[in-house]
């Protein structure tokens, strides 16, 4: 069984395309056809159907897929073992939502390219899940950053998770931090500012409030949340947005956290990945690099 087709079987499943892993692989159609069809016939079975222009793994190989990500692993484990350590060198491409991009994107991005000089990253911006969803399935992304509920992507993989606070923050100023404790109602009304009200946490939010009969009422609602902080350094409003992207004015005293016992939703970062995506050399050391973020 040769590693080669097996190599060009996983990059059909990561595309769901035979054309587009060919051009991937800098193979032509044909041959990365007459590859799949030596597999399919060493293997005596059929690894994918032909549905008109569209393929689908058959049931057979769903069951080869985990084994032929097995022997990439095991093949690239073996080669390093006795081979001399090398550059990293090739692409790596990440889509991250605008708060992860204001907050701890910039540190990761910075420690990875001064190990590895030689890997062209690129990083998309985007708050717009379902769109970054579809382009990690189609395999135009390596990762895709999440900040969500926990287990909220159950059929993609799932790396470097962790918990992150999202929390009510506001300027020291504001009359509602003599208070030690705060009424949800406090801070949803009045000069409450939002961070994209349909989308990512501002919309989980709103839509735990709704369930307990509470309607949110932002003053403002801005796409940016630098924008918002600095709003919240002037003096004006109480916010809902992620710790890390508050933590220096935190620390300084420049703005203050707002605690409410009302209040219990959990979120999670981590590093969204196509299961059927092949982790090659390049993304373990970004998801190693992640993992041991501060």
């Amino acid at each position: 069984m040769e590693i080669r087709n097996i190599a060009t079987f996983v990059k059909i499943v990561e595309y769901n395309n035979f054309t587009k892993a060919a051009e991937s692989l800098g193979y032509s159609q044909a041959a990365v056809t007459a590859q799949i069809k030596s597999l399919e016939k060493e293997l005596g079975i059929p690894l994918f159907d032909r549905i008109g222009r569209g393929i689908a793994l058959t049931e057979e190989g769903k069951t080869f897929l985990p084994y032929a990500l097995d022997v990439l692993n095991a093949e690239e484990a073996a080669r390093n073992s006795v081979q001399p350590t090398k550059e990293l060198a090739g692409t790596l491409q990440i889509c991250s939502p605008s708060s992860f991009a204001t907050g701890p994107l910039p540190d990761l991005l910075r420690q990875f390219q001064k190990l590895h000089p030689q890997v062209d990253v690129t990083v998309k911006i985007s708050d717009y899940l379902e769109d970054n969803l579809l382009k990690l399935t189609r395999g135009e992304i390596d990762f895709l950053i999440i900040l969500d509920e926990p287990n909220a992507f159950p059929d993609f993989r799932l790396f470097a998770e962790r918990i992150e606070p999202i929390t009510f923050v506001t300027h020291p100023s504001n009359p509602l931090c003599k208070k030690k404790t705060h009424k949800i109602t406090d801070m949803i009304g009045g000069d409450f500012i939002v961070c994209d009200r349909g989308i990512g946490y501002s919309a989980i939010l709103e839509k735990k409030l709704l369930k307990r009969g509470l309607q949110m009422t932002p003053s403002m609602d801005i796409g940016s949340v630098e924008a918002i902080i600095k709003i919240l350094l002037s003096g004006y409003g109480t916010a809902f947005i992620p710790e890390y992207t508050v933590a220096d004015h935190l620390k300084q005293g420049e703005l203050v956290q707002l605690k409410s016992k009302e209040y219990d939703i959990e979120f999670q970062s981590g590093l969204l990945c196509n299961p059927n995506r092949y982790i090659n050399p390049i993304m373990q050391e970004f998801i190693r690099i992640a993992e041991e973020r501060p």
